[in-house]
């Protein structure tokens, strides 16, 4: 499973930042592909990362730390 993750820090390939969207049952290339699609769906003021995650149901809001960005 895959979360996509709004960046507020990136450093050396590890990435902080809020969850956007989960994305199960997909593939890497097909997360990605959501991850630049929210990016042109809120005009590139944002950047999203793609990280793996477990479901949190909580994860609303919740600031998540340098996790390891899977779609550079």
């Amino acid at each position: 499973m895959y979360m996509l993750l709004q960046i507020s820090e990136s450093k050396n390939g590890l990435v902080s930042g809020t969850h956007v969207q989960w994305c199960c049952s997909s593939t890497l290339e097909e997360a990605a592909k959501r991850a630049r699609a929210t990016e042109a769906a809120n005009s590139n003021r944002i950047e999203v990362a793609v990280v793996e995650g477990l479901y949190d149901p909580y994860c609303f809001g919740k600031l998540y730390q340098n996790l390891k960005r899977l779609d550079l």
